[in-house]
C-alpha cells in the first residue's frame, strides 16, 4: 500500500509494516529510507539416527556406512544418507596418508592360505590389565581380523599358537603362509622352528618396507584412528585404548572392504550375514542389573558402568572405573547420549 502525505511517500507491506519512506527535498527529489529486512539464520537439521550409527560403528566413514545399508551387507541397519557436515573427532583424530602400493601379489585362493600379522606398540599408557601392545592376524581371503592384547612382544608366539588352533578348528583348514615384517618377535629361532614343525611358510618382508606388509599396516592404522575417535568423543581416559582397539576390530569385521563385493569380512568367514542391532556407542553410560543374590532389599537394582565392548555370548563388556574391574552382562540399559563423569 502506498500513501502520500505532507510531501512524504510511504510504502507498507501486507501486514501494514512500513517498508519504504521518502520525503520530498527542496530540489524536488525524494530522500528514501528503507527498513532493512530481518535476517534469519536457518540451522541445518541433521538426521540424528545417521550420526548415532556413525558413533556405534566407531566413527566409520559415512561412505562405507552407506554401502552397508544400500547393499544390505548386514541386518538391522536402517538406510544411511551421507551428511554434508563433518565429524569433529574424525577430523582431529584421523590423518589422511597416501595409500600403500601392494608389491606382493594376491596369493590366497581360500581361507587361511595367507595370514597377515603385525604388532603395534608400545602405547603411552597401560591398559587396566597391563597390556602395552596389540597384535593383529588378518586372513587374506576373507579380510577378517583377530586382535590380541599383549604385555610384551615376546608373547606373540604363544598368542599365534592359540590363534592357529582356533581358526583351523573353525574352518577345517590349515594355515599355509604367515606374512609379517622382520620384527624380532617373528624372526626368533623358536618362532621359526614352530613354523617349520607345523608346515607354515614364513614370508618376512624386507627391512624398512612397510608397503610389503601393507594389509596389516593399513589395518593397524585404521584401528588406531578409530580408537582415538572413540575415546575422544566420549572423553574417556587413554588407558581404555585396549578395549577400544578390540571393539574397533569387532566393528571392522562388519564393515565393507575393497577386496570383497557386497559382503563383510564376517560374512565371508562365517557364511552368515551379521546383525548390527546390538551395536551401541562405545563408552556409553549403562546400567547393569544387579541379581537378587548380590543385593539387599533396599539396595539399588541397577549400577552404572561404562560400555567397552561386546562378548561372544551376546552380552556387553562393561567397565567399572572405580575399581578397574571388567564384567559381562546381558541385562543392560544403555544411555548412548550421556558421557561418563
Amino acid at each position: 500500500m502506498v500513501t502520500m502525505k505532507n510531501n512524504c511517500l510511504s510504502i507498507f507491506d501486507q501486514n501494514k509494516q512500513l517498508v519504504v519512506s521518502a520525503s520530498l527535498a527542496k530540489n524536488r527529489t525524494f530522500r528514501v529510507v528503507m527498513e532493512a529486512v530481518k535476517h534469519q539464520c536457518f540451522s541445518m537439521i541433521r538426521n540424528d539416527s545417521e550420526w548415532l550409527w556413525h558413533l556405534r560403528f566407531g566413527h566409520l566413514n559415512f561412505r562405507d556406512l552407506s554401502r552397508l545399508s544400500q547393499c544390505t551387507m548386514v541386518k538391522d541397519l536402517p538406510h544411511i544418507r551421507v551428511p554434508e557436515t563433518v565429524c569433529k573427532e574424525c577430523v582431529e583424530c584421523k590423518q589422511t596418508r597416501n595409500s600403500f602400493q601392494e608389491v606382493l601379489p594376491q596369493k590366497s585362493a581360500a581361507k587361511l592360505d595367507v595370514i597377515h600379522s603385525d604388532v603395534c606398540g608400545p602405547m603411552q599408557v597401560d591398559t587396566p590389565g597391563g597390556s602395552r601392545y596389540f597384535v593383529l592376524f588378518i586372513d587374506d581371503w576373507t579380510r577378517k581380523a583377530w586382535i590380541y592384547l599383549l604385555k610384551r612382544k615376546g608373547e606373540v608366539l604363544d598368542v599365534f599358537k592359540k590363534f592357529k588352533n582356533m581358526v583351523e578348528r573353525q574352518c577345517g583348514q590349515k594355515i599355509k603362509k604367515l606374512r609379517s615384517d622382520g620384527g624380532g618377535e617373528y624372526t626368533s629361532s623358536e618362532f621359526r622352528r614352530y613354523c617349520e614343525d607345523t608346515g607354515i611358510v614364513q614370508e618376512i618382508t624386507p627391512p624398512y618396507t612397510p608397503e610389503h606388509n601393507g594389509t596389516a599396516e593399513r589395518k593397524n592404522r585404521t584401528v588406531l584412528n578409530m580408537v582415538r575417535c572413540m575415546l575422544k568423543s566420549k572423553s574417556l581416559p587413554k588407558y581404555l585404548w585396549g578395549e577400544a582397539a578390540v571393539t574397533a576390530t569387532y566393528i571392522l569385521n562388519r564393515t565393507p572392504t575393497k577386496r570383497l563385493k557386497a559382503i563383510t569380512p564376517e560374512e565371508a568367514w562365517s557364511n552368515e550375514k551379521p546383525s548390527v542391532s546390538h551395536l551401541k556407542v562405545f563408552g556409553s553410560v549403562c546400567y547393569k542389573h544387579v541379581p537378587d543374590q548380590q543385593r539387599r532389599k533396599l539396595d539399588d537394582i541397577g549400577v552404572s558402568l561404562i560400555l567397552v565392548g561386546y562378548h561372544t555370548t551376546g552380552g556387553y563388556i562393561l567397565f567399572e572405573p572405580k575399581i578397574g574391574q571388567v564384567v559381562v552382562s546381558r541385562d543392560v540399559v544403555v544411555d548412548e547420549i550421556t558421557d561418563w563423569n
